[in-house]
Protein backbone atom coordinates (compact mmCIF):
# COMPACT_ATOMS: atom_id res chain seq x y z
CA UNK A 1 0.00 0.00 0.00
CA UNK A 2 2.69 2.39 1.12
CA UNK A 3 4.82 1.36 -1.88
CA UNK A 4 1.45 1.94 -4.89
CA UNK A 5 1.57 5.82 -2.79
CA UNK A 6 5.20 6.42 -3.29
CA UNK A 7 5.02 5.18 -6.76
CA UNK A 8 1.90 7.05 -7.48
CA UNK A 9 3.95 10.32 -6.03
CA UNK A 10 6.75 9.58 -8.39
CA UNK A 11 4.43 9.48 -10.99
CA UNK A 12 2.93 12.87 -10.69
CA UNK A 13 5.93 14.64 -9.68
CA UNK A 14 8.20 13.45 -12.49
CA UNK A 15 6.24 14.50 -15.23
CA UNK A 16 6.60 18.26 -13.25
CA UNK A 17 10.24 17.63 -12.71
CA UNK A 18 10.70 17.05 -16.55
CA UNK A 19 9.11 20.24 -17.37
CA UNK A 20 11.35 21.83 -14.83
CA UNK A 21 14.21 20.48 -16.64
CA UNK A 22 13.01 21.16 -19.61
CA UNK A 23 12.46 24.76 -18.95
CA UNK A 24 16.09 25.33 -17.31
CA UNK A 25 17.72 23.85 -20.19
CA UNK A 26 15.52 26.13 -22.75
CA UNK A 27 16.75 29.05 -20.30
CA UNK A 28 20.41 27.94 -20.32
CA UNK A 29 20.29 27.55 -24.62
CA UNK A 30 18.44 31.24 -24.57
CA UNK A 31 21.46 32.68 -22.64
CA UNK A 32 24.26 30.45 -24.17
CA UNK A 33 22.18 32.63 -27.86
CA UNK A 34 22.09 35.80 -26.01
CA UNK A 35 25.67 35.98 -24.84
CA UNK A 36 26.83 34.71 -28.53
CA UNK A 37 24.75 37.42 -29.91
CA UNK A 38 25.82 39.92 -27.86
CA UNK A 39 29.59 39.26 -28.28
CA UNK A 40 28.99 39.23 -31.88
CA UNK A 41 27.49 42.49 -31.47
CA UNK A 42 30.72 43.49 -28.95
CA UNK A 43 33.12 42.34 -31.56
CA UNK A 44 31.39 44.21 -35.11
CA UNK A 45 31.17 47.47 -32.94
CA UNK A 46 34.51 47.27 -31.63
CA UNK A 47 35.94 46.40 -35.18
CA UNK A 48 33.52 49.52 -36.77
CA UNK A 49 35.25 51.68 -33.55
CA UNK A 50 38.91 50.46 -34.79
CA UNK A 51 37.81 51.36 -38.67
CA UNK A 52 36.63 54.54 -37.43
CA UNK A 53 39.57 55.85 -35.49
CA UNK A 54 41.74 54.50 -38.44
CA UNK A 55 39.56 56.50 -40.56
CA UNK A 56 39.50 59.63 -38.44
CA UNK A 57 43.30 58.99 -38.10
CA UNK A 58 44.26 59.08 -41.80
CA UNK A 59 41.84 62.60 -41.82
CA UNK A 60 44.06 63.95 -39.63
CA UNK A 61 47.05 63.88 -41.69
CA UNK A 62 47.64 67.46 -43.74
CA UNK A 63 49.09 66.00 -46.38
CA UNK A 64 47.83 63.29 -48.62
CA UNK A 65 50.26 61.31 -51.29
CA UNK A 66 48.28 60.64 -54.44
CA UNK A 67 49.92 58.52 -57.16
CA UNK A 68 47.98 58.04 -61.04
CA UNK A 69 50.03 54.45 -61.76
CA UNK A 70 52.34 52.58 -59.61
CA UNK A 71 52.07 51.03 -56.06
CA UNK A 72 52.53 53.19 -52.83
CA UNK A 73 55.51 52.28 -50.81
CA UNK A 74 55.23 51.87 -47.16
CA UNK A 75 57.17 54.99 -46.69
CA UNK A 76 54.30 57.49 -48.15
CA UNK A 77 56.13 57.83 -51.24
CA UNK A 78 54.83 56.76 -54.87
CA UNK A 79 56.55 54.12 -56.80
CA UNK A 80 54.67 55.92 -59.95
CA UNK A 81 55.32 58.78 -62.33
CA UNK A 82 53.51 60.84 -61.11
CA UNK A 83 51.94 62.42 -58.32
CA UNK A 84 50.27 65.27 -56.13
CA UNK A 85 50.00 66.63 -52.79
CA UNK A 86 47.08 68.01 -51.48
CA UNK A 87 47.16 70.04 -48.07
CA UNK A 88 44.47 71.50 -46.16
CA UNK A 89 44.61 75.45 -45.66
CA UNK A 90 46.31 76.96 -42.25
CA UNK A 91 44.19 77.66 -40.01
CA UNK A 92 45.62 81.06 -38.31
CA UNK A 93 44.17 83.96 -36.44
CA UNK A 94 41.09 85.84 -37.91
CA UNK A 95 42.38 89.07 -39.25
CA UNK A 96 40.70 92.13 -37.89
CA UNK A 97 40.59 95.80 -38.43
CA UNK A 98 41.07 97.50 -36.00
CA UNK A 99 41.29 101.85 -37.20
CA UNK A 100 39.93 102.99 -39.89
CA UNK A 101 39.86 106.66 -40.01
CA UNK A 102 38.59 109.13 -42.59
CA UNK A 103 37.26 112.95 -42.31
CA UNK A 104 33.13 112.87 -41.26
CA UNK A 105 32.71 114.28 -44.22
CA UNK A 106 34.08 116.18 -47.39
CA UNK A 107 34.29 119.53 -47.90
CA UNK A 108 33.76 120.63 -51.58
CA UNK A 109 33.81 124.50 -51.73
CA UNK A 110 36.36 124.98 -53.70
CA UNK A 111 35.31 122.58 -56.58
CA UNK A 112 33.85 118.98 -57.43
CA UNK A 113 36.70 116.54 -57.07
CA UNK A 114 38.19 116.56 -54.18
CA UNK A 115 41.20 114.48 -52.10
CA UNK A 116 41.10 113.10 -48.38
CA UNK A 117 43.44 111.26 -46.43
CA UNK A 118 42.19 107.82 -45.11
CA UNK A 119 44.79 105.51 -42.77
CA UNK A 120 43.80 102.01 -41.16
CA UNK A 121 45.61 99.40 -39.29
CA UNK A 122 44.70 95.88 -38.42
CA UNK A 123 45.93 92.89 -36.76
CA UNK A 124 46.64 89.13 -38.01
CA UNK A 125 46.09 90.63 -41.79
CA UNK A 126 48.45 90.21 -44.53
CA UNK A 127 47.34 92.82 -47.21
CA UNK A 128 44.15 95.00 -47.46
CA UNK A 129 42.44 96.55 -50.21
CA UNK A 130 40.30 99.41 -50.85
CA UNK A 131 36.91 99.34 -53.36
CA UNK A 132 35.06 102.47 -54.06
CA UNK A 133 31.66 102.45 -54.64
CA UNK A 134 31.18 98.99 -55.61
CA UNK A 135 33.23 95.15 -55.86
CA UNK A 136 35.88 96.47 -57.71
CA UNK A 137 39.37 97.18 -56.43
CA UNK A 138 40.93 100.47 -56.06
CA UNK A 139 44.00 100.03 -54.52
CA UNK A 140 46.37 97.11 -52.96
CA UNK A 141 48.20 98.10 -49.91
CA UNK A 142 50.03 96.16 -47.06
CA UNK A 143 48.43 95.39 -43.73
CA UNK A 144 48.14 98.88 -42.47
CA UNK A 145 48.41 101.90 -44.25
CA UNK A 146 47.28 105.32 -45.14
CA UNK A 147 46.31 106.81 -48.84
CA UNK A 148 44.58 109.97 -50.53
CA UNK A 149 41.91 109.15 -52.32
CA UNK A 150 39.33 110.78 -54.47
CA UNK A 151 36.23 112.32 -53.81
CA UNK A 152 33.54 113.56 -56.42
CA UNK A 153 31.57 115.91 -54.57
CA UNK A 154 28.39 115.16 -56.94
CA UNK A 155 27.06 113.16 -54.24
CA UNK A 156 28.28 110.28 -51.38
CA UNK A 157 30.28 107.71 -51.65
CA UNK A 158 31.28 104.51 -49.74
CA UNK A 159 35.10 103.38 -48.98
CA UNK A 160 35.38 99.50 -48.40
CA UNK A 161 38.25 98.60 -46.67
CA UNK A 162 38.77 94.37 -46.49
CA UNK A 163 41.76 93.24 -44.71
CA UNK A 164 43.21 89.41 -45.49
CA UNK A 165 44.38 86.96 -43.33
CA UNK A 166 46.79 84.23 -44.02
CA UNK A 167 44.22 81.56 -44.51
CA UNK A 168 42.12 83.32 -46.85
CA UNK A 169 39.73 84.88 -44.45
CA UNK A 170 38.79 88.43 -44.60
CA UNK A 171 36.71 90.96 -42.51
CA UNK A 172 35.76 94.50 -44.19
CA UNK A 173 33.92 97.63 -43.04
CA UNK A 174 32.77 100.53 -44.64
CA UNK A 175 32.61 104.05 -44.14
CA UNK A 176 29.96 106.35 -46.57
CA UNK A 177 30.99 109.75 -47.13
CA UNK A 178 29.25 113.03 -47.73
CA UNK A 179 29.61 116.10 -49.92
CA UNK A 180 28.97 119.44 -47.97
CA UNK A 181 29.86 123.43 -49.29
CA UNK A 182 28.98 122.08 -52.35
CA UNK A 183 29.48 124.78 -55.58
CA UNK A 184 26.40 124.93 -57.83
CA UNK A 185 27.51 125.89 -61.15
CA UNK A 186 26.72 129.34 -61.81
CA UNK A 187 25.57 130.59 -65.19
CA UNK A 188 25.68 134.26 -66.63
CA UNK A 189 22.29 135.25 -67.99
CA UNK A 190 22.62 136.00 -71.48
CA UNK A 191 20.90 139.15 -72.84
CA UNK A 192 18.92 138.56 -75.48
CA UNK A 193 18.11 141.28 -78.18
CA UNK A 194 14.87 143.25 -77.92
CA UNK A 195 12.80 142.70 -81.20
CA UNK A 196 12.71 145.12 -83.71
CA UNK A 197 9.59 146.08 -84.93
CA UNK A 198 8.95 148.03 -88.29
CA UNK A 199 6.21 149.87 -89.05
Amino acid sequence: MVAKSIRATMSRTRPADRRRKSTRRMAVVCLVLVGTVVAAGCSSSSGSAAKTTTSKAASASSTTVSSNSGASTGSGQSSGQSSSAATSPPSGPAPAITTFVTPDNIDCHNGNQQNFSASWTTTDAVKTTISIDGPGVYKTYGANGSDSLPFNCSSSHSFLLTAYGQDGRTVTKTITLQPRNVQTPTTTPTSTPNPTTTT
